[in-house]
């Protein structure tokens, strides 16, 4: 059954917040304030560095409100643990407060 749902479309382990491969963040853009969700695959999405030990990810973030870029830098060790991180264009934000502003972006929808 968990096969089907996977093939077409049904809620998988992501969806759930259970995918223990993906990295989530959340960035506020200067431009309107508006807060994106970024998820990044630990195993597609980093490349590795310079230095062929350690591994990057770059990322621009467009939100779906004023359309506002922000760039992020995500740097790894080669236990693809987080080591640094650089954003231009916005700052980093708590899941708490991506959800207020979803539950804000809601209310005004209605």
């Amino acid at each position: 059954m968990d096969i089907l749902k996977r093939l077409f479309g049904g809620p998988g382990k992501a969806a759930q917040g259970g995918d223990a491969n993906a990295l989530i963040y959340y960035v506020k853009g200067n431009k309107c304030g508006a807060i994106t969700r970024v998820r990044i695959d630990k195993y597609n999405e980093l490349s590795l560095d310079d230095d062929g030990e350690n591994y990057v990810a770059r990322k621009v973030v467009v939100d779906n409100v004023c359309y506002g870029s922000v760039e992020i830098e995500l740097r790894f060790d080669a236990n693809r643990n987080e080591v640094s991180r650089r954003i231009q264009g916005g700052a980093f934000v708590t899941r708490e407060e991506y959800e207020a502003y979803q539950a804000k972006q809601s209310a005004k929808a209605v």
